[in-house]
C-alpha cells in the first residue's frame, strides 16, 4: 500500500481506539498516529521511511526481507509494552494505534505479511484474494476513501465533552474498567460514576451518576453522594455494590496540593487555614493525625487508638471535633479547582494550648477514665 493510505489507516486506528476506551484524540496525537503507521516499512530501503534511514532499513531487508519482522504481532506487541510505563496515555494510543494498523492494512493485499514472524506464514484478509487490493489500484482507492469518510463521525463521537464516556466501556460496565480508565487520565478533569448497583447494607437501589472523590483500594471508587461518602466496588467490604459502572470525564480542572506536617494545633486553627482553600474550589485531606475521644466516619475516616487516617476526607469532618487537641499532623491537603486558578498557600501555626506533653501522658487521666471514675 501506498505511504498516504498507511497514514489514513493509522489515523482512523487511532480514533477508533480512542473512542472504545473513552479518550478524546488530540491534533498533535492524530498526526503522530498517522507518521508511526510508516514505521514498519522500515525494512524496505526503497521505500519512503527506508531512504531516511537507508542504515537501519538495507540491514532489515536484507536479514528478515519485507513485511516480515517489523510487520509482526511480536513488535507491535513488545512495543506497545515497552512503551507503556514511559509515553503519556493518549501519546502511547496513537503510536500503538498508528504502528498496528500498518500490517493489519497490509494483509488487505495479495502479498500479505508475516503476522506471526519468526513464523514465515504470510497472513491475508480476507481469505479470497479476488477480494484483496492490489497497490494503486481502484481498490487501494476506495479503501482511503472509505477510511476518510469513516473518520470524521469517529472523530465526532470521540470528542471530550461534559457527560460522555467509552462507548466499549459503557457496554461492559466494568468497574475494573472504569477505575483504569479513571487512574490513567485523572487529574486535569473532573470526574463522576454512571453506577447501577445496590447498598451493601439495606440491598436498596443506589443507581445513579455520582461524582468521583478519588480511588478506594485496589479496583474502587469513593463517591459524593446526598448522605455523604460512599466506596463503593465489586465486593461486600464497601458500602455499594457496582452491578455496573463507568467513569465518565467532564469539565476540565486542575490539581494543587499542600503538606502539611506540624507537631500541634487546634481543629478551629486547621479550619481557619484551610477556608482560604475552600473559596477557591474543593478541598480533601490525606494523611494521619493524633487526637481522643474523635470517631470513625467510614470511608474517610478511620480511627486506630488515637490515630485517624483521612482519605479524602473533607474539612466539614473537623466540625464535631470541638476544640480537642490534633497533634502529629502528616497530611496531603489536595485542592481541586478551575485552571486559571491558584491556590494560596496554607499559613498554619502550632498551637499548644490544652495539649498535654507526651511525657506527663502515664500520670493524667483521659477524659473517660474520669467519667468511669465519677
Amino acid at each position: 500500500m501506498l505511504a498516504p493510505t498507511h497514514m489514513v489507516a493509522g489515523q482512523a486506528a487511532f480514533i477508533a481506539v480512542g473512542l472504545s476506551v473513552g479518550h478524546a484524540p488530540t491534533l498533535p496525537e492524530a498526526w503522530l498516529a498517522a507518521a508511526c503507521a510508516l514505521l514498519p516499512d522500515l525494512d524496505k530501503r526503497h521505500g519512503l521511511v527506508g531512504r531516511l534511514f537507508p542504515w537501519l532499513s538495507e540491514p532489515l531487508e536484507y536479514r528478515f526481507g519485507h513485511r516480515s519482522l517489523t510487520h509482526s504481532l511480536l513488535v507491535s506487541v513488545g512495543l506497545a509494552l515497552v512503551l507503556w510505563p514511559i509515553l503519556p496515555h493518549g501519546v502511547w494510543l496513537a503510536v500503538v494505534a498508528g504502528y498496528a494498523s500498518h500490517p493489519v492494512a497490509d494483509m488487505l493485499t495479495p502479498a500479505g505479511v508475516e503476522w506471526f514472524w519468526p513464523a514465515r506464514w504470510r497472513c491475508v484478509l480476507p481469505g479470497n484474494e479476488h477480494f484483496r487490493m492490489r497497490a494503486m489500484g481502484w481498490g487501494e482507492l476506495v479503501f482511503v476513501v472509505i477510511l476518510a469518510v469513516a473518520t470524521i463521525p469517529l472523530l465526532s463521537m470521540a470528542q471530550a465533552k461534559p457527560g460522555t464516556g467509552s462507548v466499549i466501556a459503557a457496554a461492559i460496565g466494568d468497574i475494573s474498567t472504569a477505575r483504569a480508565r479513571y487512574d490513567a487520565e485523572k487529574g486535569a478533569n473532573r470526574w463522576s460514576l454512571r453506577l447501577e448497583g445496590r447498598d451493601n447494607l439495606t440491598h436498596a437501589d443506589v443507581s445513579g451518576t455520582y461524582p468521583i472523590i478519588g480511588p478506594w483500594r485496589a479496583a474502587g471508587f469513593l463517591i459524593d453522594t446526598p448522605a455523604g461518602p460512599r466506596s463503593v466496588c465489586r465486593a461486600g467490604e464497601c458500602d455499594w455494590y457496582a452491578d455496573s459502572a463507568v467513569a465518565v470525564k467532564g469539565e476540565p480542572q486542575a490539581t494543587t496540593i499542600r503538606q502539611l506536617a506540624l507537631e500541634h494545633t487546634s481543629p478551629s486553627a486547621l479550619v481557619a487555614a484551610l477556608t482560604p482553600l475552600e473559596a477557591i474550589g474543593e478541598v480533601y485531606l490525606i494523611g494521619s493525625l493524633t487526637v481522643r475521644g474523635v470517631t470513625a466516619q467510614p470511608p474517610t475516616v478511620a480511627v486506630s487508638g488515637d490515630t485517624l487516617s483521612l482519605t479524602y476526607a473533607s474539612p466539614a469532618v473537623l466540625e464535631g471535633w470541638g476544640a480537642r487537641p490534633l497533634r502529629d499532623l502528616l497530611l496531603t491537603v489536595q485542592v481541586r479547582h478551575a485552571p486559571d486558578e491558584t491556590p494560596p498557600q496554607v499559613k498554619l501555626s502550632e498551637e499548644t494550648a490544652g495539649v498535654i506533653p507526651a511525657e506527663l501522658h502515664p500520670w493524667v487521666l483521659k477524659d473517660d477514665r474520669i467519667s468511669r471514675d465519677r
